[in-house]
């Protein structure tokens, strides 16, 4: 009996096992209307099972184990998931205003955390209080992000001659911008992380979709005129973009 209900009890929490012996949750996501059960690793190298709705735990758990091998290579393939600190030592540049800044770390006898930059105009400077973790550093990185952002959004407007109601910098999990109807402009802040042509081909991105909310031709067609080189700079985003994503704090 006892043995019975321990099986019960592992069945109804879905896992993976690799071939290392080491034991991986599964995320379950059942969804109406959804037709077939789908594995994927998400961004937080969790697996995760979407399923139908009334997909039993235990119908999950046999199909984790036939998709084994696949899983394993999965898993293996997927970049690290990094904080920003090691991030910025591993690569210790933020973009801003279309150009590559170094990044130096300090710490500050002052109890209030700010940056500056020098005044070469080649490093960004960042003063964090004795003692300070990491939430500090993430919102001071944040801080700088919204600033630039912002600031080179409005000067590519300028340059194109768009507008735009409201621009903000959030924590998205997984996408690089988003566009509203009205005109509401949302941006990542990893896009500091990332090469400065590229932080532009998303803003230029997400302008065209101020015209065109759509994917259609004439949005292509309008964001090759923003980017003669957006087809280059997409695939290079695409490379990068499961390891930058990884980035937490």
């Amino acid at each position: 009996m006892r043995r019975e209900s321990w099986m019960r009890s592992k069945v109804n929490r879905p896992e993976f096992i690799s071939s290392s012996g080491r034991v991986l949750s599964v995320a379950v996501r059942r969804r109406k209307g959804t037709r077939h059960m789908r594995l994927s690793i998400d961004l937080h190298n969790q697996i995760v099972a979407s399923l139908p709705w009334h997909c039993s735990d235990r119908a999950c758990q046999k199909f984790i184990d036939q998709n084994r091998n696949w899983l394993e290579k999965q898993i293996n393939a997927a970049p690290e998931v990094s904080g920003l600190r090691e991030w910025l030592k591993q690569s210790p540049r933020l973009s801003a205003g279309g150009r590559s800044l170094a990044v130096s770390m300090h710490l500050s006898s002052t109890a209030r955390a700010h940056y500056r930059i020098n005044v070469q105009g080649s490093c960004i400077e960042f003063y964090l209080p004795d003692g300070s973790g990491e939430v500090t550093r993430y919102n001071l990185v944040l801080q700088f992000a919204k600033a630039a952002l912002s600031d080179r959004a409005a000067e590519l407007a300028s340059r194109i001659g768009v507008t735009y109601r409201r621009l903000s910098v959030r924590n998205q999990s997984s996408r690089w911008g988003s566009c509203s109807s009205r005109g509401t402009i949302s941006l990542n802040w990893r896009l500091v992380l990332i090469e400065p042509r590229l932080q532009d081909y998303v803003i230029y991105h997400e302008f065209a979709h101020l015209t065109e909310m759509n994917h259609s031709r004439r949005f292509w067609t309008l964001l090759d005129r923003y980017d003669p080189q957006r087809e280059e700079h997409e695939k290079e985003l695409d490379a990068l973009t499961p390891k930058i994503m990884r980035v937490r704090w």
